[in-house]
């Protein structure tokens, strides 16, 4: 019971604070966030160049200092933006871990995002969108992505030309205003596990971020996504030896809704991204030798975002169209044929264990509270809901897969020579 290992403590402050000890021999993981993300920034480019500022520099730290401070102990520290969180994480000896949360609180309170250093990332990241217009895989979820959500849902993405335009218009000035609007610390998340007891995890936390500011910032609300007619989209990439082949549809429902459990096992059962057990790796790959991986996922239910149904296929140019043909056969027949008993219970008892397995070291149980609760559940949703995958019947499934997989429905995408 992994649950009944993480203990809480609400901050008069605000912020929510998970405390897990763990036997690491010194060390201590953690995550922690605040609101913010993509769905607070006036683009998703902006959001990533934000949090990737970050590690440059304070009002009291330079760039080198903070690299030359975290090399020194040992430590390891990132900033990331989600859809609706600012993200930081790491990994320190017990010993460090309080000046590295100090550090953490000087860069979230006194960033300074030194213009030099923006143009250096700014010409950095010219050269990564560069190749992600040449990412067939990137390239095809983009435009499956826009064709199942709307502006300002979470789900939807910009274009990689639309992150050049963002890009080129990032400013010092912007982002010294973003920062101010966004940090709060009543919507602090904190998770920390490792060698600590908690009560010092717990004094730490009021010790290093009580001072941070408090904004008031509330996200942005966004409708659930609208059903839409299926689309196909090509975006044609030159000179590729492979197609990426995306097809989805959105599911109108959220991680909370009861149809989720028994949704997420169906699609586990049609194509399991854990290796070779889904059927469709046994048929179009093993069976037909049409690719190199064809899998189907639930996607973009974070947060309790509303998400969608994804299947995703890799060909050479000559086999795209069998290979398409042979995925549109498979949910065809999943759809009209069910699962059966024995592939339920198989997949169920897949997924239980892998959770188990998942959290075993300090980081993934440090990163897993976290995520349970900026999602909205309680910390024993770690434990409950594998128990619930468990209880699903081959019944459940199949009335699932017919009630959202519905073929004529589904939007594709291809990128590449197409």
């Amino acid at each position: 019971m992994y649950s009944k290992l993480i203990q809480e403590k609400k901050m008069p402050w605000g912020a929510r604070v998970f405390a897990t000890q763990f036997p690491v021999h010194g060390f201590v993981s953690f995550v922690g966030s605040v609101v913010g993300g993509t769905c607070a920034a006036t683009s998703d480019e902006f959001a990533k160049i934000h949090a990737a500022m970050l590690l440059e520099g304070t009002k009291g730290r330079t760039k080198s200092d903070i690299q030359l401070f975290l090399d020194e102990v040992g430590a390891s520290l990132s900033f990331a933006a989600s859809h609706d969180r600012l993200i930081f994480s790491g990994r320190v000896r017990e010993k460090h871990l309080d000046a590295v949360l100090a550090l953490v609180a000087d860069i979230l309170t006194e960033p300074t995002f030194p213009a030099h250093e923006l143009e250096i990332l700014k010409k950095r990241e010219q050269g990564t969108l560069t190749f992600e217009a040449q990412d067939t895989h990137m390239q095809a979820n983009i435009a499956l992505a826009r064709m199942l959500f709307s502006p300002g849902h979470p789900n939807y993405v910009e274009t990689t030309d639309e992150s050049r335009v963002a890009l080129e218009k990032i400013t010092r000035k912007d982002m010294l205003a973003q920062h101010k609007k966004i940090i709060d610390r009543s919507s602090l998340i904190l998770s920390i596990a490792g060698d600590i007891e908690p009560k010092n995890i717990f004094a730490l936390a009021d010790k290093r971020f009580k001072h941070l500011p408090q904004s008031g910032f509330i996200l942005p609300s966004f409708a659930p996504s609208a059903p839409v007619d299926a689309q196909r989209v090509a975006v044609p990439i030159a000179h590729k030896s492979s197609i990426d082949y995306v097809a989805g549809i959105a599911a109108g429902i959220t991680a909370d809704h009861a149809d989720y459990a028994p949704l997420l096992l169906g699609m586990r059962i049609l194509g399991n991204s854990g290796g070779f057990t889904g059927r469709l790796m046994k048929t179009v790959r093993e069976e037909e030798g049409l690719t190199y991986g064809v899998y189907a996922y639930l996607n973009g239910f974070s947060d309790l975002t509303d998400g969608f149904l994804s299947v995703w296929g890799t060909f050479a140019p000559e086999l795209f169209e069998k290979g398409r043909a042979g995925i549109a056969r498979e949910i065809k027949r999943i759809v009209a044929d069910g699962v059966t008993a024995e592939e339920t219970k198989k997949h169920r008892e897949m997924y239980e264990a892998r959770s188990r397995v998942q959290l075993a070291n300090s980081g993934a149980l440090a990163n897993a509270a976290h995520n349970v609760i900026i999602s909205g559940h309680p910390i024993s949703y770690l434990d409950d809901f594998p128990k619930k995958v468990l209880k699903v019947s081959a019944q459940e499934v199949n009335k699932v897969l017919k009630k959202y997989l519905v073929q004529e429905k589904l939007s594709e995408a291809s990128a590449g020579p197409v």
